[in-house]
């Protein structure tokens, strides 16, 4: 069966956040190899509640029955390996397969992760109810800045840059963006404690917020010539150009922090770029 995987870390990021919002608690994930991806799919769908029309997943909520949504992510358009995760929908466990080990993203030891980041929820200024986001988790924030800090006090400037990067490509979700800010305001306090009368290296003005993505991704196990362009619903675009939009950074291979990159044009392997709107899929 074809299947469609996003190539928008972003895109993929905010559906899983979407789903989680609107009670899909229950996950499963993991990695597999992108030629086993179609295989893979055909056999998960056919084993869980997976439902790819809306309006049919609505119905059988209504009766009580769980639903689910599987969704992929390929990281590069030759990756050998890709990211995909389960979110099912079901008021008891018991409804779900007994042969898998489930968790709940609402569970503080069990949060969904994915290179770096958790989803949590967290409770805006100003707002009574806490809401889902992402951030990045304990570990990689800590190495970021520890290394940050390292390097000020070390005078390793050019690794200074390359975390400051690092922190500036930091994805705009508001639990993430927050971390990049009280990193960037520890650079300037420690670069001003320890190095007062030298110049610190340029930073940009502030950190992006992060729109809303259209599903830009691509279909694996069908020739490029018939892969379909799915209508976009909300997220208006111009015919044949992408509505992904974000910065690549260089990866540091200490603390390996990534950052959205856009995903623009067409590409004919692993298979045939299409954007589909945000309520373009169930």
């Amino acid at each position: 069966m074809k299947t469609w995987v996003f190539t928008s870390k972003a895109a993929f990021m905010q559906r899983i956040q979407d789903y989680v919002r609107t009670g899909h608690i229950w996950y499963i994930q993991g990695v597999i190899q992108t030629a086993k991806v179609p295989k893979f799919s055909e056999k998960m769908t056919a084993a869980h509640p997976v439902f790819f029309d809306k309006l049919k997943a609505s119905r059988a909520r209504a009766n009580g029955d769980p639903t689910g949504r599987l969704m992929f992510w390929l990281p590069k358009r030759d990756s050998e390996n890709v990211h995909w995760i389960l979110v099912v929908h079901a008021e008891k466990k018991e409804q779900l397969d007994k042969t898998e080990k489930w968790a709940r993203a609402d569970d503080k030891e069990n949060k969904i992760r994915l290179t770096g980041y958790e989803l949590v929820r967290q409770t805006k200024p100003l707002q009574k109810k806490p809401v889902w986001t992402w951030r990045y988790q304990e570990k990689r924030y800590n190495d970021l800045r520890d290394a940050l800090v390292l390097a000020i006090r070390s005078r390793r400037d050019n690794d200074v840059k390359k975390y400051l990067d690092l922190i500036w490509g930091t994805m705009g979700f508001s639990g993430s963006r927050a971390q990049a800010k009280a990193l960037a305001q520890i650079f300037k306090d420690e670069w001003k404690r320890r190095r007062m009368n030298e110049e610190p290296p340029a930073i940009p003005a502030g950190h992006g917020y992060l729109q809303r993505k259209a599903d830009i991704g691509i279909f694996l196990g069908v020739p490029p010539s018939k892969a379909a362009k799915v209508p976009s619903r909300r997220i208006k675009r111009e015919k044949g150009k992408s509505n992904d939009t974000g910065k690549a950074t260089e990866q540091s291979p200490k603390i390996g922090t990534e950052t959205e990159s856009s995903t623009q044009g067409r590409s004919a392997a692993p298979g045939q770029a299409t954007s589909q709107g945000e309520g373009g899929r169930a």
